[in-house]
C-alpha cells in the first residue's frame, strides 16, 4: 500500500510541473505577443511621425514655390528690360528710367544725345577734341593735317588714317571703366528689384515675409547675359511657425551683347581713325550684323547733318524681337584735299587768274567722314574767279569745301608782279 501511494505521489508531482511548465510557456508566449504588439505600434508611430514631417516639409515648399516664381518673373523682366534700353539709348541707362547714369535735359539735344523712337539716343561718335598734336590738328586749315590726305608737301603718298572723331561708347565691363554695361544692368535691377517683386500680396495668404535689399551679378557672355542676383527672403508660415528662406535667383537673356558690343566697338573705331571708312557698308553678314544709317535724322538746322546708326543682330531677339544696338553720330567736317601748286605764287600782272591757273594742277578734292556727298557745288573760291588782279598786288585766295554744315579750307597766297 506504502508503495501504490509513493507511486501516486510521483504522478501527481510530475503533473503538477508539467502544468507549471506549460504555464510559464503560455505567460512567455503572451509576453512575447505583447513585446512584438507595442514595438510593431512604436514603430509605426515613429513613422507616421516621419512622413507627417515630410509632408509637412513638401507642404512648405510647394507653398513658397508662387513666390520663388513671382520674383523670377520680375528678375527676367528688369534683365531684358536693362538689356533693351541701353541698346536703344546707345549704352546708356538714366536715373529716370532707374539707372545711374545722370539724366540730360531737353536742351542738351543736339549735344549728348538725339532724341529718336521716344529714346535718348547717346552720341558714340563726337567730334574731334579741339586739340593741335603734330601733325594733326583739329581746326582748320590745319584739319586733318596740312597736307592732307599726303604725308607731306612734297610726297605723293596718300593715307587716309587720322583722328576724325572721339569714340564715346562706354566700356562693357566694369574692370575697363564706368559706366559700363555690366554694371548698368546691375544698377537697374537692383533699382527696380523692390518695387517690382512687391510681395504684399503673399501676406494676406497668412505669411509672415521680410526681404533684404538685392545685389545682382552680371556676366556678359559671347552668347547671352547671365544673372544672379541675391535677395534674401525670409518666409514664416502664421498657422505653422515654419520658417523657410530663398536668397538667390537667376536667369539668362539669350542675346549676343558682348559679339554685339564688339563689333559695333570695332566699326566706331574705324569710323573715327580712317577717313575713308564707310559705316553703311560695314554690316558683317557672316555674324548676321545689319547696319542702317538714318542720315540727316536731327530736326534742329544747327545739328541736321547728324545721324544715328542701328545696328541689328538677326541671331538674337528679347521679348519677340530683334536685338538693335542704336547709336548717334556728331557730323564731322569734310577735309579739302591739299592744293599743290607746280609753279611758285608770283603771276605777272597781265595774267587773268582763272580756277585752272590758281590751282596750277591739283584738282578740287575732299573726303568726308560721314559718307556725306561732296557735289561740285560744294567748292568755293574766294574772291570769285576769273579775274585780273591790278599790279602790284599781294593776295590770298580761299579754297573752301562744306558739307552744308561744317567746312575746311586752304589759303593760297599770290603776288602780281
Amino acid at each position: 500500500m506504502d508503495g501504490f501511494d509513493f507511486q501516486a505521489k510521483d504522478k501527481m508531482k510530475i503533473k503538477s510541473l508539467r502544468s507549471q511548465i506549460t504555464m510559464m510557456i503560455i505567460v512567455g508566449l503572451v509576453l512575447f505577443i505583447l513585446v512584438g504588439i507595442v514595438f510593431y505600434i512604436s514603430k509605426s508611430a515613429v513613422k507616421k511621425t516621419s512622413q507627417q514631417g515630410i509632408k509637412t516639409s513638401q507642404d512648405t515648399a510647394l507653398d513658397t514655390q508662387p513666390i520663388k516664381e513671382f520674383v523670377s518673373k520680375c528678375q527676367d523682366k528688369l534683365a531684358k528690360e536693362a538689356v533693351m534700353l541701353m541698346g536703344k539709348q546707345g549704352g546708356y541707362i538714366y536715373k529716370s528710367q532707374g539707372g545711374d547714369l545722370i539724366d540730360y535735359l531737353d536742351t542738351d539735344q543736339g549735344s549728348f544725345f538725339i532724341m529718336y523712337d521716344s529714346s535718348k539716343v547717346a552720341y558714340n561718335i563726337k567730334q574731334p577734341p579741339i586739340y593741335s598734336v603734330a601733325p594733326f590738328s583739329s581746326a582748320p586749315p590745319d584739319y586733318p593735317w596740312i597736307s592732307f590726305p599726303y604725308e607731306n608737301a612734297h610726297s605723293n603718298v596718300q593715307t587716309f588714317d587720322g583722328i576724325f572723331g572721339l569714340s564715346n561708347m562706354p566700356p562693357l565691363n566694369a574692370s575697363q571703366g564706368p559706366n559700363s554695361f555690366q554694371s548698368q544692368i546691375e544698377s537697374y535691377i537692383d533699382n527696380k528689384m523692390e518695387s517690382c517683386a512687391d510681395l504684399s500680396s503673399f501676406t494676406s495668404e497668412g505669411y509672415e515675409i521680410s526681404v533684404n535689399k538685392s545685389k545682382t551679378t552680371v556676366t556678359i557672355a559671347s552668347s547671352d547675359v547671365r544673372i544672379k542676383t541675391s535677395m534674401p527672403i525670409r518666409i514664416i508660415n502664421k498657422a505653422t511657425s515654419e520658417q523657410t528662406y530663398i536668397d538667390t535667383f537667376s536667369t539668362t537673356v539669350n542675346v549676343r551683347l558682348s559679339d554685339m558690343y564688339y563689333f559695333v566697338k570695332d566699326i566706331i573705331n574705324k569710323d573715327v581713325g580712317n577717313i575713308k571708312f564707310n559705316l553703311k557698308d560695314a554690316g558683317n553678314n557672316q555674324n548676321s550684323f545689319r547696319i542702317n544709317v538714318l542720315e540727316n535724322i536731327f530736326t534742329d538746322s544747327r545739328f541736321l547733318k547728324d545721324d544715328i546708326a542701328v545696328v541689328t543682330d538677326d541671331r538674337s531677339q528679347i521679348s519677340g524681337k530683334q536685338f538693335e544696338y542704336r547709336f548717334a553720330r556728331k557730323n564731322r567736317a569734310p577735309a579739302l584735299y591739299y592744293i599743290k601748286r607746280q609753279s611758285n605764287n608770283q603771276l605777272s600782272e597781265d595774267v587773268e587768274i582763272t580756277q585752272a591757273i590758281l590751282l596750277d594742277g591739283s584738282d578740287l578734292k575732299a573726303e568726308d567722314p560721314d559718307e556725306d556727298p561732296i557735289p561740285r557745288s560744294s567748292f568755293t573760291i574766294s574772291p570769285s574767279l576769273p579775274m585780273t588782279p591790278t599790279y602790284p598786288q599781294s593776295m590770298i585766295f580761299t579754297v573752301t569745301v562744306t558739307d552744308g554744315q561744317l567746312s575746311d579750307y586752304q589759303r593760297i597766297p599770290i603776288e602780281i608782279i
